[in-house]
């Protein structure tokens, strides 16, 4: 429920803008939706209807009902705030259609209740009766407290209309109660507003006057503009009936204002009104029935294009009045039978009977009571209400450090991706320093060895034994021959991780996949025994002899290899510490040369995924591992990879507690670009 209309805005825009960002349909959809009743909230209704629109199709195409309803729902609230009564009827009992579908009923009370509204604002106020009483009802079985506010409020508004100013009031009263408890501030200014008008046709124009005024305060603090319109409009009467004229037009301006703003036309028609009745009032200076007149006609213009019955009615009675001043009694006549005619279709002595019968004996009085009784056998709620509030006040301020580090994960998104490529290097340093030590140690004895030939050879030349020296030097030839080959064999791997290191350039070249894929499992492995001595598992090769060699980017390739068997060696380290010596580790590398592609397998007899884990095993930031030994960038970078930068197929096959197997296709006819 929306209760500060301008920080559920902002939240709503922020939530749009990283569901946006992160490409999460159903998080942008709700945000749109929430964004749209924003708007409402603020008489905003063009940017409403297009947050609507565009939440729609979305949630069409998560097949989302729920969200189609809310949609439908808000969509009739706008219609009904236009004056376009019959659309805002369809679109309510569409969006009620829907949630009598879905199990979850809690969004029912208030769809009965806006169909409730929509029908008072049409005249109809014995529909609108019943479907208030049937918002009532649902809104107690699921303790909808808000609404239960809205409805009591509408039902002190029936009892205003049918001149019971005194119950209206204590039906105020009791909506307000229940709209502070909540924090509805919304609410709250709409009651004030409504008590004030009460009090203002009691005759206490000193009671009407303070809360109209604190309505319009509150309105003024949280962007109600309707509200806004609704006090001025309030408050100018008052000022009207204080004989403070100027401070009464004042005021009705300002309403007027408003209204034209928000395209409140039934609103605008009630503004026009009321300066018909200034200018009709013998007691102002400068009465005119002329422009008491022209008011009238304005008024009658938009009554007759939103057909609201009562703004007509009331209109028509205006007009009596002005004409009868004027001595234009024939004139005057024909208005006062149409606005008794207007009355008869509002007002029918069945309706009458509906509210006094229905509501005032049997309905809403017993309701009440039963209310009053449930809440004093219910008292050790309250202190838990409190406890739950404070919770809520926490998972507020826990939900706005969230966002916050939301908002500062999406900026620094690049950055984490090139922190997980060096994550993957770092993952790399123990293989490498193992795959390097062989052919250091190999330049280290040779050389060693070499030294000592050298001396050999100088006391050879020395004691003229040349034919010895011949055979020392060729041996020595032979020495730094394979120093020179153990030199190459390290300087190669040190470029393979100065360009795992690197930012890709997107450079592709002539590749040995076979080559590639057992370069990168041997330092992935030795990598994890660095860390963990204890481990051992078998490495099977079964690499096409044939395979052709791709164009590729091979640091790129290289790093969808390492975090291939990076995953692979966990999932069967972890099964081999959770089950006997009778299990025997095995990561298996294969490649296959297709017709028209180049197959690599990676496979592992390791844990396994289940199918909702595989689901999203591709996706950003999901990861299974333990906190901290995890980013979950690294498969969705691999996908990236191999699908946009290649043009290939990234697949998975797997069976939970038995083995995973990653399947990598690359087209030979395909290129793609990585960037």
């Amino acid at each position: 429920m929306v209760i500060s209309s301008n920080q559920a805005l902002a939240l709503s825009q922020e939530a749009v803008r990283l569901s946006e960002g992160i490409a999460y349909a159903k998080g942008e959809a709700e945000g749109l939706q929430t964004l749209g009743f924003c708007h409402i909230r603020r008489a905003e209704h063009d940017n409403a209807v297009s947050c609507l629109e565009k939440a729609f199709p979305i949630f069409q195409s998560l097949d989302d009902l729920k969200g189609q309803a809310d949609v439908w729902q808000y969509k009739g609230i706008i219609e009904r705030c236009q004056g376009n009564y019959a659309s805002s009827l369809e679109y309510l009992f569409k969006a009620l259609a829907i949630r009598e579908k879905l199990s979850n009923q809690e969004d029912i009370p208030l769809n009965l209740y806006d169909l409730g509204i929509t029908y008072k604002y049409l005249g109809s106020y014995s529909k609108a009766l019943n479907y208030l009483l049937k918002s009532l009802q649902e809104a107690r079985k699921v303790k909808a407290t808000l609404t239960e506010s809205y409805v009591l409020n509408n039902i002190g508004l029936i009892y205003y209309e049918s001149n019971e100013f005194n119950k209206a009031l204590s039906y105020y009263q009791q909506s307000l109660s229940l709209r502070k408890l909540s924090g509805d501030r919304w609410g709250e200014a709409g009651c004030l507003d409504n008590i004030g008008t009460a009090y203002y046709k009691i005759g206490d124009c000193a009671k009407a006057l303070a809360f109209c005024q604190q309505s319009l305060s509150i309105a003024e603090s949280i962007g109600d503009k309707k509200g806004q319109a609704n006090a001025l409009l309030h408050i100018g009467s008052i000022y009207l009936k204080l004989g403070s004229y100027e401070k009464a037009q004042l005021n009705w301006n300002r309403s007027q204002q408003i209204r034209v703003e928000i395209h409140d036309k039934k609103g605008q028609a009630d503004v026009l009104f009321s300066f018909s009745e200034l200018y009709c009032d013998k007691a102002y200076p400068k009465a005119d029935t002329t422009k008491a007149i022209e008011y009238l006609d304005e008024g009658l213009k938009i009554g007759e294009e939103i057909k609201a019955k009562d703004t007509l009615s009331k209109i028509h009675k205006g007009y009596y009045k002005v004409l009868k001043q004027a001595e234009r009694y024939q004139e005057a006549l024909l208005h006062y039978e149409k606005h008794t005619a207007l009355d008869k279709e509002i007002y029918s002595d069945a309706m009458s009977k509906k509210v006094i019968d229905l509501e005032i004996t049997r309905g809403i009085e017993k309701s009440i009571k039963e209310m009053e009784a449930f809440r004093r056998r219910n008292k050790e709620l309250a202190q838990l209400n409190e406890e739950i509030q404070e919770q809520k006040e926490r998972t507020e301020l826990q939900r706005d450090v969230l966002r916050k580090a939301l908002t500062d994960l999406k900026a620094t998104q690049s950055q984490l991706v090139q922190s997980e490529k060096m994550a993957s290097l770092g993952e790399l340093t123990a293989g490498i320093a193992h795959e390097i030590q062989n052919p250091l140690n190999f330049v280290t004895n040779f050389s060693e060895v070499s030294v000592e030939m050298c001396a050999e050879i100088e006391q050879e030349l020395d004691t003229n034994q040349l034919e010895e020296a011949r055979a020392s030097l060729a041996d020595l030839v032979q020495n730094l021959h394979k120093i020179q080959q153990h030199g190459h064999r390290a300087e190669a791997i040190v470029k393979g991780m100065l360009q795992h290191s690197r930012n890709s350039t997107g450079q592709k070249e002539e590749t040995d996949l076979n080559a590639l894929a057992n370069e990168y499992m041997r330092l992935a492995y030795h990598g994890l025994r660095a860390k963990d001595q204890s481990f051992n598992t078998a490495l099977i090769t079964r690499f096409d002899e044939k395979l052709h060699k791709m164009k590729v980017v091979p640091q790129e390739i290289g790093r969808v290899f390492l975090n291939l068997f990076n995953n692979a060696f966990y999932a069967v380290q972890q099964k081999q510490r959770q089950s006997g010596p009778e299990y025997k580790p095995e990561v298996r590398v294969s490649t296959r040369q297709l017709s028209d592609k180049v197959e690599v397998r990676v496979h592992d007899n390791g844990t396994g995924i289940g199918e909702k884990v595989k689901e999203k095993l591709f996706q950003p930031f999901f990861t299974t591992k333990p906190c901290g030994q995890g980013t979950g960038l690294g498969l969705s970078l691999s996908y990236d990879i191999i699908t946009k930068g290649h043009g290939g197929k990234l697949q998975v096959e797997s069976q939970e507690g038995e083995y995973t197997e990653f399947i990598i296709q690359l087209s030979i006819k395909k290129s793609g670009r990585y960037s």
